[in-house]
């Protein structure tokens, strides 16, 4: 994960995120897979170094005299290794060795960031467009999905739905087309921004 906190600077840098955010993120990911690797049971905490660049992971152990399970112990005098004020009873964090799942977490992390992204993109769209709502745009048409026609409007991409076409009207790739926004969406895995070329609204402001 070496280059992690660079890469996270980067995104948080050109899509307007809290690095926090993005860190927090990571981190919980990364705890979440760690725990399925290791086992849903183990206390797993995530923590970011900052000086590393990579997130560190501890599992925690309890300490007791006599060690009846190694994945939940830790023996007194080994306790006193990561912390020489240890004593029966505490809970030691021992940093995990990652080297057998390690792409695992590399892939977690990537997936984060790639979401977090989307979402900020989503963010975006939503910001630049919520207030032109029941407006002309104009856009190129740019693919066919299921009936539906994608819309490039420049920064962002909106849909034509097949029930706010005109039947007669035939579009190509790369054509020029005025649309009316019927709606601007927040949160949604499809297109953010719906259009209509029927809706008696775009005819009387044509």
């Amino acid at each position: 994960m070496l280059g992690l906190k660079r890469e996270i600077d980067q995104v948080a840098k050109d899509k307007g995120l809290d690095s926090k955010e993005i860190i927090a993120a990571l981190e919980e990911a990364m705890r979440q897979a760690a725990k399925r690797e290791r086992g849903l049971e183990t206390e797993i905490d995530a923590r970011f170094n900052e000086e590393l660049g990579e997130i560190e992971l501890f599992e925690f152990r309890e300490v007791v005299e006599e060690v009846t399970d190694k994945n939940a112990h830790i023996s007194l005098n080994d306790a006193k290794a990561f912390d020489p004020d240890a004593e029966i009873g505490d809970e030691i964090g021992v940093k995990v060795d990652t080297s057998s799942f390690g792409r695992i977490l590399a892939q977690t992390a990537k997936q984060v960031i790639i979401q977090r992204i989307r979402e900020a993109e989503r963010d975006t769209v939503y910001e630049e467009y919520k207030d032109r709502a029941h407006e002309i745009v104009n856009g190129i048409v740019r693919r066919f999905e299921k009936g539906a026609i994608i819309i490039d409007l420049g920064r962002a991409e909106a849909v034509i739905p097949p029930k706010e076409q005109v039947p007669r009207e035939n579009y190509r790739p790369n054509d020029r087309i005025r649309a009316y926004v019927v709606e601007v969406n927040k949160n949604t895995k499809g297109s953010q921004i719906v259009l209509s070329r029927a809706s008696l609204e775009m005819l009387t402001k044509l």
